[in-house]
């Protein structure tokens, strides 16, 4: 049951990295200004498109860990609740 989660999980990551779209200037300012970056100054906070829909994902991650939200806002909180804690 976890490898087939792990699959599950995987595939869903590569189709969000597969579809990435950069943040607008407006929504970078917002992740800096919460301090949503990592050591080296980078946004820690990116977005992902739906191709079909159109519908926009936030994502954060680490090489260990990623989380989605649906509002940036929401991908910034999770960034500081639980992904900073995996780099």
């Amino acid at each position: 049951m976890k490898l087939k989660v792990l699959i599950e999980s995987t595939a869903a990551m590569q189709k969000l990295k597969n579809n990435k779209i950069p943040l607008t200037p407006e929504e970078r300012k917002e992740v800096l200004i919460k301090k949503a970056v990592w050591n080296n100054g980078d946004a820690a906070v990116w977005k992902s498109k739906d191709p079909k829909t159109g519908k926009i994902t936030y994502v954060t991650n680490t090489h260990r860990a990623y989380n989605i939200a649906p509002t940036l806002k929401g991908a910034i909180e999770r960034f500081h609740k639980f992904i900073k804690s995996t780099a």
